[in-house]
């Protein structure tokens, strides 16, 4: 226990960021959605209520509503994704260990500077999404991979299987992460065929299916028609602008480039290119390290990202974590080569100072984001009994409590509604959407509503955020 305190001691650093700034870890529809599902969770274990349906994975929610009888929302998610950092460190530091077989003070101070530190990596386990807890469980089933490939055990393959499956309920594209750990481990063990442990592993997927067999009973394999899956293709991998129903998406790379960003992007690790360097040079050295598994899974999970379109960072983070396995070896000959010039305090010094510095400049959005939101829909709450036309805030707003009957301007057409509330307000941001939206359905219902009806300012809000009344009675000719 006592090699662990640094990570405890993180761990208190980190509660005591989220509480000076008053950070709870809610921005943008996604994360307010695992809040709503999570609290369906939890009155469906209090009285019974049928929770419904969701777009995600269940294992997130699920463990945060069980959590939530003991630690209150969204604090019970917010405190999974940060502990779920911690322990994917730990997990990476023992999976480096048992690849390299170094000091562990090195390995430590590594995971340290590049994992838990990453701006990317530290900004997830401080937001209210799945990403941490999926990669926590990525990670722990290729430590046991990594461990059954030395030591064919039983106690190794079903820790695999667990966690393999916990991943897969947590983020489906997880599956393709660890597709090839899989298969190695597939192949070993019908080698070494134990009855028990094969009825072992079935259970354990059994288990961890339920809910989501539960859940999705009437279209359990829905979610392999997702729009970013049917439209899956190679053409996308050079391509770097996407019309979706979404929006139009411009991105500033073309996908294959943008699929191998945490190679490359400072905001995962600003040495990437440096390392990799040393890694290509070192190449002949580590051959026999056992990497390739490693090499082909961040492939194959790239090559997957870059046929999707649309660009995400978040989506990088899942194989983060084998990248900097690789990288490891770079930083092994980096730090012997401070270490003879008696220069390692001062490299520690440089690497955290930039690691603070970008983690600053990642996170502020996001803060101010979460800020914006809250303060919209304080602003709202006198409002609260009115039919309200909005888009994008509604979630943040159903999360702090309006009460009014909020309707989503990109799942409806204006022109066609029948039943119109004289008492109704919008809720918009033209400067937000103007350019994105332009020709989709938020600024179609946008525009419609200028040109043929009476929209009366009645309240400016934050970042942008306008409050009109909307007059229905009052057509224009």
């Amino acid at each position: 226990m006592k090699e662990l305190k640094w990570y405890g001691l993180f761990f208190i650093a980190v509660l005591g960021f989220l509480w000076i700034i008053g950070f709870n870890g809610l921005y943008g529809q996604d994360s307010y959605e695992y809040l709503r599902y999570t609290k369906c969770l939890n009155e469906f274990f209090k009285s019974g209520t049928n929770p419904g349906d969701y777009f995600w994975p269940v294992l997130y929610p699920l463990i945060g509503s069980v959590l939530s009888f003991a630690i209150p929302l969204p604090f019970a998610l917010q405190l999974i994704s940060t502990l779920s950092l911690l322990f994917a460190a730990i997990y990476l530091e023992k999976i480096i260990l048992l690849i390299f077989r170094v000091e562990k003070i090195w390995v430590r101070l590594h995971v340290f500077l590049f994992f838990l530190l990453s701006p990317y990596m530290l900004r997830a386990s401080l937001v209210v999404m799945s990403d941490s807890l999926s990669i926590f469980f990525v990670v722990a089933a290729w430590y046991y991979f990594e461990e059954y490939k030395r030591s064919v055990t039983s106690k190794s393959f079903l820790l695999f299987v667990f966690f393999f499956a916990a991943a897969i309920t947590t983020r489906y594209a997880a599956f393709i992460v660890l597709f090839v750990p899989a298969v190695v481990m597939g192949i070993k063990f019908f080698r070494n065929f134990k009855f028990l442990n094969f009825l072992a592993a079935i259970c354990i997927v059994a288990v961890l299916c339920i809910p989501h067999f539960l859940i999705r009973k009437l279209n359990p394999l829905g979610f392999l028609s997702h729009e970013w899956v049917m439209s899956w293709s190679p053409l996308n991998f050079f391509r770097s602008q996407f019309d979706t129903r979404d929006g139009i998406e411009k991105y500033s790379y073309y996908n294959l480039l943008y699929a191998f960003f945490n190679l490359m992007h400072p905001a995962f690790c600003f040495a990437d290119l440096l390392l990799l360097g040393i890694v290509y040079k070192v190449r002949k050295q580590i051959k026999g390290f056992g990497l390739l598994p490693i090499l082909l899974s961040t492939l194959l999970y790239g090559l997957f990202l870059a046929g999707i379109p649309f660009q995400n960072m978040r989506f990088l983070l899942l194989s983060f974590p084998l990248a900097l396995i690789v990288l490891f070896a770079g930083y092994n000959e980096l730090r012997q080569y401070l270490v003879r010039r008696k220069l390692q305090v001062y490299g520690v010094v440089i690497v955290l100072i930039i690691q603070i510095g970008l983690f600053y400049r990642v996170f502020i959005p996001f803060y101010n984001d979460s800020k914006t939101e809250k303060q919209v829909s304080v602003g709202m709450s006198k409002y609260a009994n009115a039919t309200l036309y909005t888009f994008s805030i509604d979630m943040a707003l159903k999360s702090y409590g309006y009460k009014g009957n909020i309707i989503n301007m990109s799942q409806i057409k204006m022109d066609t509604l029948k039943n119109k509330d004289t008492n109704a307000l919008v809720l918009f941001n033209v400067k937000q959407f103007s350019e994105e939206y332009k020709n989709k359905n938020p600024m179609i219902n946008w525009e419609y509503l200028n040109n043929n009806y009476a929209l009366v300012k009645i309240d400016d809000m934050p970042e942008g955020w306008v409050l009109y009344k909307l007059h229905f009675d009052f057509q224009k000719k």
